[in-house]
């Protein structure tokens, strides 16, 4: 039986291989795909964020992980999709996702993606360091029916204001849901700016963009 602590550790600290050995062997053991994530992605994504934040992780050390991150959701969003099977072959809807203009953290992001796109959703990815205007103006060419925004760091928080602003600006509010998360944000806060919705996490950020959509039917 795979050691769920083994494997996070062998994420949080780059070492590939590992990691792949290790997720592909509880994958062999019947670990469904939901409880890898939720036992180890997230929990591991969390140490490498609060490490990044002190200090102890550098930006080296980010990118090795989101390395090893990626190939190691291979397998994992693969046997999800086996999960869902066919329960939702229509279009579930169409999201917009990006880190907000001054941001250049992704990983969150990525993980949300990931999630999203595994259950059903087309997501257009605009990566980080994304201003308002261009969110709007792709989340308008794109037809979308969400724009999700992620936001690490509380020196950022306004470029998610500035997206809801513009949006009223240009009459466009009712037309999009906006959905919001990241480690800087909460839901408290997201209320005061006006967003639609708030998400902890890529499960949750699932579930509200689940319901976004069904309050626009």
């Amino acid at each position: 039986m795979v050691d769920f602590e083994e494997l996070k550790d062998a994420l949080i600290n780059g070492r590939k291989e590992e990691a792949v050995e290790l997720t592909q062997k509880a994958l062999e053991e019947g670990i469904s795909a939901r409880h890898l994530i939720s036992n180890v992605i997230l929990p591991a994504s969390k140490v490498v964020g609060d490490r990044y934040e002190h200090g102890e992780f550098f930006l080296s050390e980010l990118v090795q992980y989101g390395d090893t991150l990626k190939v190691v959701m291979g397998p994992i969003m693969a046997r999800l999709k086996e999960e869902i099977g066919d329960e939702r072959q229509e279009r579930v809807g169409r999201v917009v996702l990006a880190t907000v203009k001054g941001d250049l953290h992704d990983i969150g992001k990525n993980i949300v993606r990931l999630f999203l796109e595994g259950n059903g959703f087309e997501v257009l990815d605009l990566g980080v360091d994304v201003p308002a205007e261009k969110v709007i103006d792709v989340a308008i060419e794109y037809n979308a029916d969400i724009i999700a925004l992620s936001c690490l760091m509380s020196v950022t928080r306004d470029g998610v204001k500035e997206v809801i602003d513009e949006l009223s600006r240009r009459g466009l509010r009712s037309r999009f849901a906006v959905l919001v998360g990241g480690r800087s944000t909460s839901e408290k806060w997201a209320g005061q700016i006006g967003a639609d919705r708030w998400a902890p996490d890529a499960v949750n950020a699932v579930d509200a963009a689940f319901d976004l959509i069904r309050q626009q039917s």
